[in-house]
């Protein structure tokens, strides 16, 4: 395992040829509204389907232009990044801990988005993420 966790999610993408796909704007949108519905606590499968009823119900226009959309992916990403220190974490140990479980999981591409194999041999090997060791120690 690396020391740079972006190096390691991109490897997850290189290695199941999910950066070869083509973009597509819903896929990408659905990604992320199903995450902040997890957020809420509900179950992945809840989640996907809440996030399409969310994106059929509130996404009527074409995508920006290219560079628009960049910059709104990352200051997703900067706000998550506060977000996770705000909670007391410290944010590149968390994607450490990301990338070790994502690269431990197998599976397959089902309409655009990986989906774990969760047979008993498989899920043997995963890696549970410790957000534990992440958190930043309160000096007082």
């Amino acid at each position: 395992m690396q020391d740079n966790p972006i190096k390691e999610i991109k490897k997850f993408q290189t290695d199941r040829l999910l950066d070869k796909q083509k973009y597509n704007h819903k896929t990408e949108v659905l990604h992320i509204l199903e995450e902040l519905v997890e957020m809420l606590g509900f179950e992945s499968l809840y989640a996907r389907d809440k996030a399409e009823t969310i994106y059929q119900h509130f996404i009527y226009y074409e995508p920006a232009e290219e560079e628009k959309l960049v910059d709104a992916y990352a200051d997703i990403i900067v706000f998550a990044i506060g977000s996770i220190m705000k909670l007391g974490y410290e944010p590149e140990c968390v994607l450490k801990e990301v990338a070790k479980e994502i690269n431990s999981r197998i599976g397959s591409i089902v309409n655009g988005k990986f989906v774990k194999d969760k047979s008993p041999e498989a899920r043997a090997k995963w890696y549970k993420a410790n957000y534990d060791k992440c958190k930043k120690e309160i000096n007082v």
